[in-house]
């Protein structure tokens, strides 16, 4: 198969595929998807984030210029590109050069956003972006109360932007998927029906729900923007098992009802009575 007229990333791509296929062990080629972050940098203070528990004295750290001119080097070879970790990619500096760099290399992008950062500049770069789009909103609530409660924000600001993305993405539709993202915890398990609700008034392709992680040796207490205190370990699936795996089923059949895919994880096991 000829090269000619392929981008460097189809030629990047199609070349991992030969070098599996033929069992290569020295690659030429590099990732065709890739995810890197420049910061672990974020704007809001969740009260499950591990990077933002009480206590934690990690700080807040940057790649190094020589490592990030190589990553950079990585754009234009790549098929899809994501730039998030534990961050907030849409106050990074960098925002609109990265997405540009992807433009030219005409790469898929991913997203993932708490939604706080909306300017029409923003909403322009990616209205008018000329590959596949994937964005995942993380909002975790479905009142304003549970919001405050989890991430100490204001939650009719956040749904006001995540409506002004989907507007804007409105003629590039059929290359953009959207999706909002819940983290499930004591406080906000009642909230996943209601979330799903939300999704579908806010127009969204699916909704991906997820256990908050179980970190072993790690428990903490942190204070919450409503005045209260959240528990971690107390907040974890496995100690409210019956009702998490209830509102597991109630959410799966709201979104049947709705047509509105979901991704939902496993129930949790329940020993028998006697």
């Amino acid at each position: 198969m000829s090269g000619a007229g392929l981008r460097l990333n189809e030629k990047n791509k199609y070349r991992a595929y030969w070098e599996i296929a033929n069992g290569v062990a020295a690659v030429e080629s590099t990732p065709a998807s890739i995810q890197f972050a420049r910061s672990n940098t974020c704007n809001f203070k969740c009260v499950y984030c591990i990077d933002h528990r009480p206590g934690n004295n990690i700080p807040r750290n940057k790649i190094g210029q020589t490592a990030w001119e190589g990553m950079l080097g990585l754009i234009p070879r790549s098929a899809e590109l994501g730039f998030h970790g534990i961050s907030e990619f849409f106050i990074d500096p960098e925002f609109f050069d990265l997405v540009r760099r992807s433009a030219e290399a005409g790469a898929a992008l991913s997203l993932n956003t708490n939604g706080s950062v909306c300017t029409q500049r923003h909403l322009d770069a990616l209205a008018q972006y000329p590959a596949p789009i994937s964005i995942t909103f993380s909002l975790d609530a479905a009142t304003p109360e549970t919001f405050l409660r989890i991430r100490g924000q204001d939650f009719w600001h956040i749904v006001r932007n995540v409506r002004s993305y989907v507007e804007c993405f409105a003629q590039r539709r059929d290359r953009t998927l959207i999706c909002l993202s819940f983290v499930i915890n004591r406080t906000s398990v009642k909230e996943m029906t209601p979330f799903v609700y939300l999704g579908k008034s806010l127009n969204m392709d699916t909704i991906t729900f997820f256990r908050m992680h179980e970190y072993p040796g790690l428990d903490w207490l942190a204070p919450t923007a409503d005045g209260g205190v959240f528990n971690y370990l107390d907040e974890c699936t496995g100690n409210f098992r019956e009702d998490y795996n209830r509102e597991l089923e109630r959410a799966r059949r709201a979104a049947e009802v709705l047509g509105l895919a979901v991704d939902l994880p496993a129930p949790e096991p329940v020993e028998a009575a006697g």
